[in-house]
């Protein structure tokens, strides 16, 4: 009886040191976050008809944009390096980036060339075997998906 009670003392004891250490380490990471992402414009998530448009993101996409442009030149490098497993690790942060900026599109079709273009780029790195003409024509096409997505975005006014 007495071993049953020191074990159920210790389960919960790591079970309450686990949630702590969890819940504080989320606490860091929630304040590290930068603030620049919440600056509001007066007409910001308004639709043309002054109503409030809840599906458009806050937020400038333009640094989203930057740091896709930067994965997908990091992707290259590495493949042409021969770092295939860094390579693959930053594909796959490029299809994330891609899914971050979609929220912040409205042409379907657009968003449709661009999930498209970073899946290939993806799927074509962690194939194994990448053939770098083959990688660099999916980066040619990514980066003119991309500079359509820019110009997109920039003419909807997100600032």
């Amino acid at each position: 009886m007495k071993k049953n009670k020191v074990v159920v003392g210790i389960v919960s004891m790591t079970v309450v040191l686990a949630l702590i250490t969890g819940c504080s380490s989320s606490e860091k990471q929630a304040a590290s976050q930068p603030p620049a992402s919440q600056q509001k414009s007066g007409h910001e998530g308004m639709d043309m008809s002054g109503h409030e448009n809840m599906s458009m993101p806050k937020g400038d996409p333009m640094p989203i944009m930057k740091d896709m442009d930067q994965q997908l030149q990091d992707v290259m490098k590495q493949v042409k390096a021969g770092q295939t497993m860094e390579a693959q690790k930053t594909a796959g942060q490029l299809a994330s980036t891609t899914e971050k900026i979609m929220p912040h599109m409205m042409d379907n079709g657009l968003k449709d060339s661009l999930r498209k273009a970073a899946g290939d780029i993806k799927n074509t790195v962690n194939s194994g075997k990448i053939d770098p003409s083959a990688m660099e024509s999916k980066v040619k096409t990514m980066q003119e998906v991309m500079k359509q997505t820019t110009a997109d975005l920039q003419s909807m006014k997100h600032q």
